[in-house]
């Protein structure tokens, strides 16, 4: 059957309509935080996270976060050899993946095996540069049967084997003498001219109870015998934690580092410049 002009215009117009309708419904399938696939194998099981019920949004925030200030705060670049202190099961390394090309490398430790483990098959088997290790320290929450003292740890890789080191939300729960230990590590494995990121609470921006954007960031209790020192909770002191400026300066410059910036966070709530949801401190090796 021949069809005249005006009646093939109608079937395409109809077929228009049933095949984007099609396209439509298929696209009302899949829930608005989809991954592709690569990005599903890449992405750890919930059951993995620290809160399982977290949106998809704040396990994408920590990649995309320090993607952008590792080069921004610490000239971080494709061929720098990076380590992370407390890495998890590989979250901001994630973001890192698109960013270091060999020589260049990641290097990671954490005290949770079964994340380390994990981080190994997703991500060291596509990119061999990016290396897991499980440390047995000691962790109230994470690791309580570990072998060895935060304050004791001596971090597992030669002197001078990297141009940066940083830490998401670790020193926010590290004692006066681990902080001091993990600041002597840090400065021994860092290369001359290398920089150091961590992220912590700074308490010289606490402006006292019911200021801070949540009641967790409240730090009413000096820690007994250290000046420049307040917790959340004094019977739970590693829940959370706070450092005055003077407090981080001299355990910096005790184990050989300075202070070159503080860029300040959300949790304060002050005005003016407002970056991580803590606050960050960039160190460099002591000018001599």
């Amino acid at each position: 059957m021949l069809l005249g002009r005006r009646g093939a215009i109608i079937l395409t117009e109809a077929a228009i309509r049933v095949f984007g309708m099609s396209l439509w419904n298929r696209s009302r399938t899949k829930p608005k935080a989809w991954l592709t696939d690569e990005e599903d194998r890449l992405t750890p099981e919930r059951s993995l996270w620290q809160d399982e019920n977290e949106p998809i949004s704040h396990y994408y925030r920590w990649i995309w976060e320090y993607l952008a200030y590792l080069p921004l705060l610490c000239d971080v670049e494709r061929h720098s050899s990076v380590l992370e202190i407390g890495c998890s099961h590989g979250r901001t390394s994630r973001g890192l993946l698109q960013c270091l090309r060999s020589p260049g490398s990641y290097s990671g430790f954490d005290v949770v095996r079964v994340q380390i483990e994990d981080a190994t098959r997703r991500i060291t088997a596509i990119a061999p540069n990016f290396r897991y290790s499980h440390a047995d320290i000691y962790n109230r929450h994470y690791n309580p049967q570990g072998a060895v003292q935060a304050s004791d740890f001596v971090f597992p890789y030669e002197d001078a084997s990297f141009d940066c080191v940083y830490a998401a939300s670790v020193f926010t729960h590290l004692l006066p003498e681990e902080l001091a230990n993990y600041f002597q590590q840090t400065a021994r494995v860092l290369r001359t001219g290398g920089k150091a990121l961590f992220s912590l609470f700074v308490l010289d921006f606490y402006r006292g109870a019911g200021t801070p954007i949540s009641k967790d960031y409240e730090f009413e209790h000096p820690f007994g015998g250290h000046q420049g020192v307040a917790v959340k909770y004094p019977e739970y002191p590693d829940t959370v934690i706070a450092y005055s400026e003077e407090a981080i300066g001299r355990a910096a410059g005790s184990a050989g580092l300075e202070v070159l910036r503080i860029v300040p966070g959300l949790w304060s709530n002050n005005p003016g410049i407002a970056v991580n949801e803590q606050d960050l401190l960039v160190l460099g090796p002591k000018s001599r």
